[in-house]
């Protein structure tokens, strides 16, 4: 008798690649030159998922503590609270509005002006700031970048699932550790240019 073997097969998926350090420093270089280039590096200096960071409500970034509160996907990953790097803090507050709900606003909605960016329209603002600089990444990259500068400059591993909304499975971590805003931002500013 004979078996036959199902496998089922992977979907292909293009494997993701972090920006490099001379990548990043193109974008700081045209940050103030091509549009929603900063809307790419606040993505690479917090971590959140691109749709994540595309619905991010300006009355969930706190200036003055210098954090954003948000999330989606996971019951981890909601409502976590984000340190804001000092890098990008300049670029928050440049683009923060009090009066606009949300951070990044689709100013040509056919709704009006403020509406939140589709995920369609975060990827096309992202895409054409790639074309101009001559790279070729993805949108979700920032946040492979994100978590790969946080490993490579020693944060905390705990914290760094904390930030990016990652399952803590160590029960000692999960229950009975208790972190800070401090340690959380103090985690964070170790993620150099």
């Amino acid at each position: 008798m004979y078996y036959l073997e199902f496998v089922k097969k992977e979907a292909l998926q293009k494997e993701a690649i972090p920006f490099s350090p001379e990548e990043i420093d193109s974008l700081w270089d045209n940050v103030n030159e091509i549009p929603f280039v900063d809307m790419i590096l606040i993505g690479i200096y917090s971590g959140w998922r691109p749709q994540e960071l595309a619905i991010l409500k300006t009355a969930d970034i706190d200036l003055k503590e210098r954090t954003m509160k948000d999330g989606l996907k996971t019951d981890v990953g909601k409502n976590r609270i984000v340190p804001i790097h000092p890098l990008i803090y300049p670029l928050i507050v440049k683009r923060y509005d009090a009066n606009e709900e949300y951070l990044f606003n689709d100013v040509n909605s056919t709704q009006g002006v403020g509406k939140r960016l589709s995920y369609d329209k975060y990827r096309n603002r992202f895409n054409k700031a790639m074309d101009r600089l001559k790279l070729s990444h993805r949108p979700h990259e920032t946040r492979h970048t994100f978590i790969t500068k946080a490993k490579g400059d020693h944060m905390d591993e705990y914290i760094l699932k904390l930030i990016v909304g990652h399952t803590i499975t160590d029960l000692t971590e999960k229950v009975y550790t208790h972190r800070t805003l401090e340690q959380l931002q103090s985690e964070i500013n170790k993620i150099k240019r």
